[in-house]
């Protein structure tokens, strides 16, 4: 299927209900495929339903390539109150989650790919090193977060019941051998 234009500009008044209030759901065509309210749809490509396009919001939303979500946000649906409102949305969030990663991905990709180049074309030392180290592949130094603390903690623990179950196995075992 052929995507729309990347200068697609959605209708805004649509974005809001009589009562003033954000649509989120009734945005999308998957929900109920309601055509009075669907101006995106969920899929990775536009969708092609009963003769009208729906784009990809998930495709805008990885063009954009807006880390911070915010140009997105005005760009795309009403503001920034309303990506915020899709964002907190049990169905949609779950969407946007995945779509984060992907862009997180793909910037990441990049930044290695340009990375290759200037280390080969350039000869760029610190470029090679970064490479060499698998600098992308690092996790950000500093305090470990509270998840990764508990889950050291029950690794920990785990380690150590068996250990223990162990140790009391030997104990009694030593003792009949005695």
């Amino acid at each position: 299927m052929e995507t729309m234009s990347k200068e697609y500009t959605p209708d805004k008044s649509r974005f809001k209900d009589e009562k003033g209030r954000y649509i989120v759901q009734g945005l999308f065509l998957e929900d109920r495929y309601n055509t009075d309210l669907a101006v995106y749809t969920l899929d990775g490509a536009d969708k092609d339903y009963k003769g009208v396009i729906y784009p990809s919001l998930k495709r805008l939303y990885l063009e954009q390539c807006d880390p911070k979500e915010y140009l997105f946000a005005s760009k795309y649906l009403f503001d920034w109150d309303h990506w915020q409102r899709m964002c907190n949305n049990a169905i949609v969030g779950r969407h946007i989650e995945k779509w984060r990663e992907e862009l997180e991905l793909s910037l990441v990709s990049e930044g290695v790919s340009a990375l290759i180049d200037l280390a080969l074309n350039e000869k760029s030392y610190q470029a090679a090193k970064y490479l060499a180290d698998r600098g992308w592949d690092k996790r950000a130094r500093g305090r470990p977060s509270k998840e990764e603390i508990e889950g050291h903690l029950k690794r920990t623990l785990a380690d150590t019941n068996e250990y223990d179950r162990d140790f009391e196995l030997l104990k009694f075992h030593k003792k009949d051998s005695a």
